[in-house]
């Protein structure tokens, strides 16, 4: 009898594995470092609302062989000892404290900021509290439960009229000898510094090392799908100008650069209308180059241009946009070539003409690049008056 072939050991393929998780489901989705399309993802189940363990077995097919879960057999809630990177300690609990039992020692925070207080004060909502995180001493027979983060947010439940808080805490009383041992302190004398280092560490880890800023395009379509009114117009004129807001331009009529968008789409006319200059300018850009994603540089300047030329008392009609858009094509071509070409026209002459009033941000440099080649070109119509001319 023949034996049965052994199987060799295939070495690890990214792309091959996201395209056999991707198999799960009817309608595929981005799976990279920087995001897991999880909009996309949620299309696939009825309620749109997804299963932890669905998205974690997409980390786990991006992150790699590298990353193996632990026994999925660990309940914090029992409050027993356990075995954590380099020895055995006791997990954190969750508890309320009084307020005369509340303590900061400043060697392991940071100085309290009112600038911030009064921010988190201002934007206040009972429902979103981040329950502060504190660890516990004994010293000398009295309790102390310092925070090691969510101080500022303590401070301002305190000025809202908390009389019980929420802590989620360590108690150094308990913490096993052996991790207070390979951590260099000395468990009968040095529990309270290894309490501060241990305070310390963790204060940088979570608010330093680990932290991850909200990029913009979560931020927008959180609001967008909440449905905050502001979004929800400014994404109606990237709907009606052939765009779609992206976390990056790497698609057909992505839109990514949500932050200049806002700014651009808030600038109102003479009568208080938001949107006007910031929908023209995609629509030139969409009519000139159907299929590309939006390009920064040549929007938001155009969005200038139209706002300018209407505080300056001057008409610019729909034949100056399909002027201007052949002529950045003839001379370019692509939406990317064009910003970069008029980014060189404007250092150029910076360096041979040597401005006594240079502009210090592209968005005008393009600006005034995109004047006075119309101007040298075609000059059909009278723009708005360039800063920097030549």
């Amino acid at each position: 009898m023949a034996h049965p072939l052994k199987q060799k050991n295939v070495p690890y393929n990214r792309k091959t594995e996201i395209n056999q998780y991707l198999k799960n489901f009817k309608i595929p989705f981005e799976m990279k470092d920087d995001a897991i399309d999880l909009r996309t993802m949620a299309d696939n189940y009825d309620t749109g609302i997804l299963p932890l363990e669905d998205i974690f077995q997409a980390l786990l097919t991006v992150l790699g062989p590298n990353f193996k879960p632990q026994a999925f057999d660990y309940d914090p809630s029992e409050g027993v000892e356990i075995t954590w990177g380099n020895g055995t300690t006791i997990n954190p609990k969750f508890t309320y404290i009084n307020w005369d039992e509340a303590y900061l020692w400043p060697i392991f925070q940071r100085d309290i900021a009112p600038n911030h207080t009064s921010k988190i004060y201002s934007d206040f909502n009972p429902t979103c509290v981040i329950v502060p995180c504190a660890i516990k001493f004994t010293i000398k027979g009295k309790v102390y439960y310092c925070i090691w983060d969510g101080h500022h947010t303590i401070q301002v439940c305190r000025l809202k009229g908390y009389n019980r808080f929420p802590v989620w805490f360590i108690d150094t009383d308990v913490i096993a000898d052996d991790i207070i041992i390979k951590a260099g302190f000395d468990p009968k004398t040095e529990r309270i510094e290894y309490g501060c280092w241990l305070a310390g560490h963790n204060m940088i880890r979570i608010n330093s090392r680990n932290k991850r800023k909200l990029h913009a395009y979560d931020e927008f379509m959180v609001l967008l799908e909440t449905k905050d009114t502001a979004t929800v117009q400014m994404n109606n004129v990237l709907t009606a100008t052939g765009f779609t807001p992206k976390r990056n331009a790497n698609t057909p009529n992505a839109f990514s650069q949500i932050k200049s968008g806002q700014a651009i789409f808030e600038m109102t006319d003479d009568y208080g209308v938001k949107g006007k200059y910031f929908k023209r300018a995609l629509q030139f850009h969409n009519a000139h180059w159907k299929k590309a994603a939006a390009e920064l540089e040549i929007w938001r300047p155009m969005a200038l241009l139209y706002k300018m030329a209407e505080v300056e008392g001057f008409a610019i009609d729909a034949a100056f946009d399909d002027e201007l858009g052949k002529l950045f094509i003839k001379i370019w071509g692509d939406p990317t070539s064009v910003q970069l070409g008029l980014k060189d026209n404007y250092e150029t002459a910076l360096h041979t003409k040597g401005f006594t009033n240079p502009r210090d941000h592209d968005q005008w440099r393009v600006y005034d690049a995109i004047v006075n080649l119309y101007n040298d070109e075609i000059g059909r119509i009278q723009l708005p008056t360039a800063q920097c001319r030549w």
